[in-house]
């Protein structure tokens, strides 16, 4: 705003529109996604949790409890054990996996990226070699042409000099004569 008058601005936008880009929204990852995440860079954490959990689960058992009970509290903690190494286990598969695959489809997007260079090479230089050669051409007709139309210059020239050359003869002759003519 300007001391005189309030309502205009002292300065000019400098843009015309007021749009202001957002940043792009990650994709979102599936849950199963987020827990092999988790259990990648935590391994101690997701155990020491299932150890927790396992803790937990027995301290809310009565402690006079049957044999089947503990039994089955046992059978499923071994369930959740096993359950939870077979997960870690097929993780890090996949994970090998695709870094494998990645690195297999680096390997041919190099070669193909090689080939092309290659190619590309062999095109430029055939297409030198053919421009060299097409220069070559244009400078020997060139030479041609240019000695050519020099022996015509050069013949021309000569014709006009035996031309003059008489010429002159005769004025010379025609001298002498009035010469002769004069004094006699």
């Amino acid at each position: 705003m300007t001391d005189t008058d309030p309502t205009t601005p002292t300065e000019t936008p400098q843009h015309s529109n007021n749009v202001v880009t957002l940043p792009a929204k990650p994709a979102k990852q599936r849950p199963s996604e987020k827990v092999v995440s988790f259990v990648k860079k935590h391994p101690y954490i997701t155990v020491a949790g299932a150890v927790t959990a396992g803790v937990a689960a027995a301290a809310l058992l009565p402690r006079k409890t049957s044999g089947k009970v503990i039994d089955k509290a046992m059978g499923v903690a071994e369930a959740a054990g096993a359950a939870t190494m077979m997960f870690g286990r097929n993780a890090g598969e996949k994970a090998h996996e695709l870094g494998s695959d990645a690195r297999e489809q680096a390997g041919i997007l190099g070669k193909k990226a090689e080939q092309a260079g290659e190619v590309a090479v062999k095109r430029l230089e055939k297409y030198g070699l053919a421009a060299l050669a097409a220069a070559s051409a244009f400078g020997r007709a060139t030479a041609t042409r240019a000695s050519k139309l020099g022996d015509a210059a050069a013949e021309k020239a000569a014709k006009i000099g035996e031309a003059a050359s008489e010429k002159s003869h005769d004025l010379a002759d025609a001298a002498e004569d009035l010469k002769k003519r004069v004094k006699g």
